[in-house]
């Protein structure tokens, strides 16, 4: 017979070999230092199925994975020099976000448009910690509303989209879980 913390354990543990699969995959833009990736959808689902406490501790291990120097971070790289890097700020932000998403689809049982919600929520968090980082490691390269252009504006309907796929799958997985 399966402990409830046993199960529990091994959903935190695959949440983030999910994070592990998925956020390496990325699209490089040619006039950002950012590039396009799957992380933050894997955030996105993580958090709103195993909620606040698990999916943030989910999101946790990824980063303590990538920063013992296994590759999976974008672009399949990994190590703490990374985190010094111009996605640093953004991967610091899968933390907050988790968290923020997690406890907002739980603490309103959302369903997929309050799931929405919750995720783009979750997602101007993160880009605030994205941005904010990128200025500071750039060290005055880019003006605040250039680094908005450079590194929000051209993520908004790549990430409309995965926020969108990542509640709907959410949803169904929370449902068939028994969360909702």
């Amino acid at each position: 017979m399966r402990s409830h913390k046993t199960v529990q354990m091994a959903e935190t543990a695959l949440m983030s070999a999910v994070l592990c699969i998925l956020a390496p995959l990325a699209i490089p833009l040619p006039f950002s230092p950012v590039p396009l990736t799957m992380g933050s959808f894997a955030v996105y689902v993580t958090a709103a199925v195993l909620g606040p406490g698990r999916g943030t501790l989910s999101v946790v291990l990824y980063l303590l994975l990538g920063m013992a120097g296994l590759p999976v971070f974008s672009g399949f790289s990994g190590g703490i020099g990374v985190l010094a890097g111009p996605t640093g700020g953004y991967v610091i932000g899968y933390i907050p976000c988790a968290l923020l998403v997690g406890w907002l689809v739980g603490r309103y049982r959302c369903r997929t448009v309050g799931t929405i919600f919750a995720m783009v929520t979750g997602t101007i968090v993160c880009y605030a910690f994205g941005t904010a980082w990128v200025l500071i490691i750039m060290g005055g390269t880019y003006t605040l509303a250039q680094a908005v252009l450079v590194c929000i504006v051209p993520y908004l309907a790549f990430d409309a989209m995965k926020i969108v796929l990542a509640a709907v799958i959410a949803v169904e997985v929370r449902k068939r879980m028994k969360f909702v």
